[in-house]
């Protein structure tokens, strides 16, 4: 697929900046769907912790869009349901962009990044000019249930070459290239698409950038323990990636 940016831890792929591939599996935990786990995923998320991790504002062709990395940290003993609060603010404190996204469930003992932009492209355009990004894990977001069976699912032989910059900002640099196996290691059949993204990271561990984007070929039903291969083109980085890390989760 093309990476989309808006004109675009440790069951998750990871791969150094050559052409070699990996040929080891990445497990995403505990996939049953039971109520006693939902249960405990309820619990959990009340104890995770969120804080941001990386952001950049982006001017493409005079439309501003922030992206940002989330930090959440899951230190329970079961995989955690967690929504955010994302609140982009102007020097006076007053909203300019807003949104509520729902993550998938971050696995027991986990540190999960995640990706996100507000306003350019096809998102809602920021009504000010943003001096501040606010980002909190979202209070009573999935009602009486209390949680959601958002799973991930297993990733291998993730590859990352240097890619084109074509169709990115003027202000973004680099461009990254990725490749990669996904496998459906739930229980169930996976249908009504799936929701990935893409973290980049520097060689001291820092985000050099990512994206968000949906899969032009995961199948439409994907049964249990069958696998399909994605890839990614003009992944936009901030600065020189030595790695990556893919995550994909079913649901949209």
């Amino acid at each position: 697929m093309r990476c989309t940016i808006s004109l675009p831890a440790a069951i998750l792929a990871a791969a150094a900046l050559t052409a070699c591939s990996s040929n080891a599996s990445h497990p995403a935990g505990d996939n049953s769907t039971s109520s006693t786990r939902l249960a405990q995923s309820a619990t959990h998320s009340r104890a995770v912790s969120v804080r941001l991790a990386w952001s950049r504002t982006v001017d493409d062709s005079g439309d501003k869009e922030i992206w940002y990395v989330a930090r959440i940290k899951n230190p329970g003993t079961s995989p955690a349901s967690v929504a955010l609060d994302v609140r982009a603010l102007d020097k006076s404190g007053t909203i300019v962009g807003s949104s509520q996204d729902t993550l998938p469930n971050v696995p027991a003992g986990a540190t999960f990044d995640y990706f996100g932009d507000l306003g350019g492209g096809l998102g809602t355009d920021l009504t000010g000019t943003p001096a501040k990004l606010q980002v909190s894990q979202a209070k009573n977001a999935f009602g009486q249930a209390g949680s959601v069976d958002n799973p991930i699912l297993a990733t291998s032989q993730l590859t990352l070459t240097k890619g084109s910059r074509d169709y990115l900002p003027a202000s973004i640099p680099s461009a990254y290239d990725m490749t990669v196996k996904v496998t459906n290691n739930t229980d169930e059949t996976v249908t009504g698409g799936v929701t990935q993204q893409v973290v980049l990271y520097d060689a001291k561990g820092n985000v050099a950038g990512g994206g968000t984007g949906m899969s032009d070929n995961a199948p439409d039903s994907l049964p249990a323990g069958m696998s399909y291969r994605e890839k990614w083109t003009g992944i936009p980085a901030t600065a020189k990636a030595t790695r990556a890390v893919y995550t994909v989760w079913s649901g949209v």
